[in-house]
């Protein structure tokens, strides 16, 4: 104002007026934009959360009269790239502007991207948010997995692929001119992720924990830009029908990992050699995956009738090898079993479709001692079926626990042959019990050129047979026969034996296996 009077002393009166003129119309001006800003304050109704930073510019209320912005209020912190922010506590915002002290912001990622950093940012008394602004990154979950499966992240690499257009680049251009084509790799991923989510472009690799299983699915999986994995879903089954390398002549003493031992509890049986609640041995039946075993029907049933026996009165051993249950303890898998299912056709006079799946309550656990045999399909038998040398294994189940021999008896086993089923029905007539060999039976002696210390109809054992098979071209032991009926009391050589055949029920198994 100073320079204002010396200006006007120094100048005539004309000059003078000019200029007082002058800084009354400014004045006017200056007066006119205060009032409208002030109207604009008091008319105001937008409450929008702004992102431009806190600058503690004076308001101007309703009064006329300036106030400060209090101090502590913290300005916009914004919303990440791919992602947003809600308001989600505390007290709230001034004119939609700014947040009040102990205001809670939560922050959020978009579809196939992931939150690294703060998820919330709460307003402190010193006008700071506390923690670090999070940033959204491309990510995927990492699929689930089972407990049977290994999972292994790779270290982190770009990959590359070669194209046609990368052919021609090389064939039509220097290596100056190639540097310019569009292949430039990406950068490699930044950021933390929280636990669970992996990097754009990381693989996993996958394996079994065990070497008795063997994996379904891929075996690489790579992270895409859509969020989701690449390839299938891994899986481990265990690993079907292998064994030491066993050939059938040689077959005695042999520990087969697949046979199961089905024991009956004594209660309703009238016999004076057990005492109630005892358990007894009467079938050998065969593992086809951690929680089912196939048996013969006449296994599991009132004997004539199609009345099935309470689980709680059957069990599954696994693991075993001594007829004596006193040898086995350290070994053995006793198993509940929490299902029957016998095959609808069953006829309990003829024994024709002589065969029921046990579900377990209890998985087997997988060892050196117990794994799967694996289920024949006829398109597997690398010969006929009639040619096939059959191994066939199971415990004497009529032994005489005070026998002097029980204590060291083990699993029998035995080589077979098939016969023409006529064959086996004179042989039966001519003893004077006839009999009809239906579709789904075979009948088979035993292989006179094979060691054999079975006596087959004594055992309600299992037949099997060796072949390569679709998973893997070492040889594989596949279920083909379960111990139906006979009338050898004699263990000779040259009578037969009758099984049902596994291979019409393969279908029937495996959808009860699921």
């Amino acid at each position: 104002m100073s320079h204002v009077i010396h200006f006007l002393a120094t100048t005539s009166s004309s000059e003078a007026f000019v200029m007082v003129m002058v800084v009354m119309r400014i004045t006017k001006q200056a007066e006119s934009l205060r009032t409208q800003m002030c109207s604009e304050a008091r008319d105001s109704s937008v409450r929008s959360f702004s992102s431009a930073p806190r600058l503690n510019r004076p308001e101007l209320p309703s009064s006329g009269q300036f106030h400060v912005l209090e101090e502590g209020n913290c300005s916009d912190p914004g919303g990440p790239v791919n992602g947003y922010k809600k308001i989600t506590g505390g007290p709230g915002l001034i004119n939609g502007r700014y947040a009040k002290i102990g205001t809670v912001v939560s922050f959020f990622c978009n579809n196939s991207y992931v939150l690294s950093g703060n998820e919330k940012r709460t307003c402190q008394q010193n006008g700071e948010w506390s923690g670090k602004q999070p940033i959204c990154i491309k990510a995927c979950r990492e699929p689930k997995i089972s407990d049977l499966v290994r999972r292994r992240v790779l270290p982190m690499q770009v990959q590359s692929r070669e194209t046609p257009l990368h052919q021609l680049y090389s064939s039509a251009f220097s290596k100056q001119k190639l540097q310019g084509a569009p292949t430039k790799k990406p950068a490699l991923p930044f950021g933390d992720l929280p636990s669970g989510y992996q990097h754009l472009h990381t693989q996993l690799q996958y394996e079994c924990i065990s070497p008795f299983y063997r994996r379904l699915g891929s075996s690489r999986r790579t992270c895409l830009r859509t969020g989701k994995w690449s390839g299938r879903a891994p899986s481990c089954i265990p690993i079907c029908g292998k064994t030491e390398n066993i050939t059938a002549p040689k077959t005695q003493g042999t520990r087969w990992p697949w046979q199961a031992a089905i024991y009956r509890r004594a209660s309703g049986v009238h016999s004076g050699s057990l005492h109630k609640d005892a358990w007894f041995l009467v079938c050998s039946g065969a593992l086809v995956n951690e929680r089912t075993v196939v048996v013969a029907a006449h296994c599991v049933t009132d004997l004539g009738k199609v009345t099935v026996i309470k689980t709680a009165d059957l069990k599954v051993v696994l693991g075993k090898f001594y007829r004596d249950d006193d040898r086995d303890e350290k070994t053995i898998q006793s198993l509940r079993i929490s299902a029957i299912i016998l095959h609808p056709n069953y006829d309990p006079i003829l024994l024709d479709a002589d065969v029921a799946v046990l579900k377990l309550l209890d998985k087997a656990r997988i060892s050196t001692r117990v794994q799967p045999i694996c289920l024949a399909a006829p398109r597997d038998l690398s010969t006929s079926f009639q040619e096939a040398r059959i191994t066939v294994a199971g415990w004497n189940v009529l032994a005489d626990v005070r026998s002097p021999g029980f204590k060291n008896d083990t699993l029998r086993s035995g080589v077979v042959r098939v016969v023409d089923s006529l064959l086996c029905e004179e042989q039966h007539e001519d003893h004077g019990i006839p009999v009809s060999v239906t579709d789904n039976m075979f009948c088979a002696g035993r292989d006179p050129t094979a060691p054999s210390n079975i006596c087959t109809a004594e055992t309600g054992g299992i037949s099997a047979v060796s072949f390569p098979g679709r998973a893997s071209p070492e040889p594989r032991w596949h279920l083909v026969g379960l111990v139906s009926w006979s009338y050898d009391k004699t263990c000779s050589h040259s009578l037969y034996t009758a099984f049902t055949k596994v291979l019409p029920f393969k279908d029937w198994i495996e959808r009860n296996m699921k």
